[in-house]
C-alpha cells in the first residue's frame, strides 16, 4: 500500500559505499545507513511462510559488511563478453610460502604463484593477511588501502563447508556462485572462496535509442518498459482497447505486436545477463560439480496481461504471462502463464494498473517467475522447456515487482515496501529489507549488483541485494517503473494511465568503481 510519508529523510536514507562515487552519494560515514535498514537488523522472524538461507557478502572496499559491488573511481577491465556461468571452482589447498626447490614443486591453488621458485600466496582466502588499516582486494590478491579505487574487499559468509567471499554468494545448497562484478568464482581446497574475472570499469558495447526516439512513436501510452543486451528497446501498453508490445532499436527502427483481444498489458521483461564481464568460454574442472551450462535464451520477451474484474478483459485463455514468438504471425504472444483475476491497492493507485500478475522476471534458468498469477502473494513459475507452472512461494502479501540478483535468487518486492530474497533451488524467501513505500519496479545493474527501486513515493533507492544496504539515488516526477540500459543508465518510464504528458528520462550509473 502507498506510504502518505516519504519512507525516510534523503539523509538518512543515505550509507556509505566506500568507493569513490557518482553524483549525490554521501560518503561521510557509516551512520548514513537507513532506517529500514536499521529495520531488517530487528527483525528476525519475518513471518510464517519465510525461512532464512545462508548467503554470502561481497564488499567493496571494505573489510565488514556494505555493499556488493559499490562504485567507486576508475579501475581496470579484465574480461567483458560471453555467457555467465552457474558453477564453482574446485577447492584446492593453500600451502602459505614454500622454498621447496625449482620449479616451487606444489604451487597450484588460486591464490598462489611461482615466483623465483618461491611459492608465493597471495593475501586471497587468508585470515589477517593485511596490515591494520588494508584489506584484501581479491581481484589483484594485494592489500589495499580501504577505499582505493577498483578494490574488491569485505567478509566472507559460510555457506556448508565453505565461505564465500567477495564477489560470491551461497547458492544455498553448499556452493559459492559468482555475483556482479564478478563472473566466476575460485576457491582453495580448504573452502576459502572469492569472486574472480571481476569488472570494474563498465564496458558499454551498444547505445540504446535516444531520449527523443523513446518519446516519439514508441511510448504512446506506454506501461512499462526493459531494455535488451543489444540495446533494443522494449515497451507494453496500458489503454483501452488493444494493447501493444513495442521494439525501438537504437537506429529508430520501431516494430509493434498486438496483444489478445482487450487484455490490459502490465509489465515487459527481458532475459538478460546477470554479470558484467562474462566468460568467454567454461573454466576447466578436475571433479564434480560438472561445469555450469551457458545461459540460453538471453533476448527472450516475456509480458504481462493485467486485467481487472472491471476492466471488460475478456479472452480464451485467460490473462497472464505471455512470451513473445516472433515466428509464429497467428499468435506472436502465446500465453505461458494462465492468471485468475487479482486486485491490489498500489502501487499505481490506479485499479486498472494495480491488477493482475505483478513481479515478472527472468531467471538464468529461463524460467519466468511472477506474482499474484492463482493469488496475492502466490509466486509462480513457467519452465518453458518443460511447460510446466506451478506456485513456488507463497508470501504473505501480494508482490508488485521482482528482479534476478544471481543464478539462484530472485529479490521480491511485496506490498508496502518489504523486500525478500528467494532462493529457486532451496524455495526459501529470506527478509531483507523495508523500504516503507510500495515498490512499483526492481532493475538489477549487471555490473554493479546493484538493485533499483522504483517506489510509490516517487523515490528511487539503491539496494544492495545481499546485504540489505540502500540509499536514495533519484527521484521521479511521476509514478513509473525504472530499467537499467546496457549503456550505463537507469531510465524512468511513467506508466502514462496515471502519470501523462511525463517524458522518459535517464540517469547515468556509475562507470567504475
Amino acid at each position: 500500500m502507498e506510504s502518505g510519508t516519504s519512507p525516510r529523510s534523503v539523509a538518512a536514507a543515505l550509507l556509505v559505499f566506500v568507493a569513490c562515487g557518482d553524483p549525490g552519494r554521501d560518503t561521510t560515514g557509516t551512520d548514513g545507513i537507513t532506517a529500514a535498514t536499521a529495520t531488517m537488523a530487528t527483525l528476525t522472524d519475518p513471518g510464517p511462510s519465510t525461512t532464512a538461507e545462508p548467503t554470502g557478502t561481497a564488499t567493496l572496499g571494505s573489510d565488514s559488511d556494505s555493499d556488493t559491488a559499490a562504485p567507486t573511481t576508475s579501475g581496470t577491465t579484465t574480461d567483458t563478453t560471453a555467457e555467465p556461468t552457474v558453477g564453482t571452482t574446485e577447492p584446492a589447498q593453500t600451502e602459505g610460502t614454500s622454498t621447496t626447490g625449482p620449479g616451487c614443486g606444489v604451487c597450484d591453488q588460486p591464490n598462489q604463484q611461482c615466483v623465483d621458485d618461491v611459492c608465493v600466496t597471495s593475501c586471497q582466502g587468508q585470515d589477517a593477511a593485511c596490515p591494520v588499516g588494508q584489506v584484501c582486494d581479491v581481484i589483484s590478491g594485494e592489500c589495499h588501502a580501504e577505499g582505493d579505487p577498483c578494490t574488491l574487499a569485505g567478509a566472507e559468509a559460510p555457506c556448508a563447508d565453505l565461505s564465500c567471499g567477495p564477489g560470491s554468494t551461497c547458492d544455498g545448497v553448499g556452493a559459492c556462485i559468482p555475483i556482479a562484478p564478478c563472473a566466476d568464482v575460485a576457491c582453495t581446497d580448504d573452502g576459502r572462496c572469492w569472486g574472480t574475472l571481476c569488472s570494474c570499469e563498465r564496458v558499454v558495447e551498444c547505445q540504446e535509442p535516444t531520449a527523443e526516439l523513446l518519446n516519439g512513436p514508441f511510448s504512446t501510452e506506454i506501461g512499462g518498459i526493459d531494455f535488451a543486451d543489444d540495446c533494443n528497446a522494449w515497451m507494453v501498453t496500458l489503454r483501452s482497447g488493444p494493447d501493444y508490445l513495442r521494439r525501438l532499436k537504437p537506429d529508430g527502427e520501431l516494430t509493434e505486436w498486438t496483444g489478445v483481444a482487450n487484455l490490459n498489458m502490465g509489465e515487459v521483461k527481458v532475459l538478460r545477463r546477470l554479470t558484467v564481464p562474462q566468460l568467454k568460454q567454461l573454466p576447466p574442472v578436475t571433479a564434480e560439480p560438472s561445469p555450469p551450462k551457458p545461459v540460453e535464451g538471453l533476448g527472450e520477451v516475456a509480458i504481462t496481461y493485467t486485467c481487472c474484474a472491471a476492466c471488460g478483459c475478456q479472452a480464451d485463455p485467460p490473462q497472464g504471462v505471455a512470451r513473445l514468438d516472433e515466428a509464429d504471425i497467428a499468435n506472436p504472444l502465446p500465453i505461458v502463464i494462465v492468471a485468475q483475476v487479482t486486485q491490489g491497492d498500489g502501487p499505481f493507485g490506479s485499479t486498472s494498473a494495480d491488477a493482475g500478475p505483478h513481479g515478472l522476471a527472468w531467471g538464468e534458468d529461463r524460467v519466468l517467475y511472477v506474482g499474484n498469477s492463482t493469488m496475492n502473494g502466490q509466486y509462480n513459475d513457467a519452465d518453458l522447456e518443460t511447460a510446466m507452472q506451478g506456485v513456488v512461494f507463497t508470501f504473505d502479501a501480494r508482490v508488485t515487482a521482482s528482479a534476478p540478483v544471481s543464478p539462484v535468487h530472485m529479490l521480491v518486492a511485496l506490498d508496502g515496501g518489504s523486500i525478500y530474497r528467494f532462493n529457486i533451488l532451496t524455495k526459501q524467501a529470506e527478509f531483507v529489507v523495508d523500504l516503507m513505500s510500495d515498490v512499483t519496479s526492481l532493475a538489477h545493474d549487471a555490473f554493479t549488483g546493484h538493485v533499483y527501486a522504483g517506489l510509490a513515493s516517487l523515490e528511487v533507492a539503491r539496494l544492495a541485494p545481499f546485504t540489505g544496504d540502500v540509499e536514495t539515488f533519484q527521484t521521479m516526477p511521476g509514478k513509473g517503473r525504472v530499467a537499467v540500459s546496457p549503456s550505463g543508465k537507469l531510465w524512468y518510464t511513467p506508466v502514462k494511465s496515471v502519470a501523462p504528458n511525463i517524458p522518459l528520462q535517464s540517469w547515468d550509473l556509475p562507470a567504475a568503481f
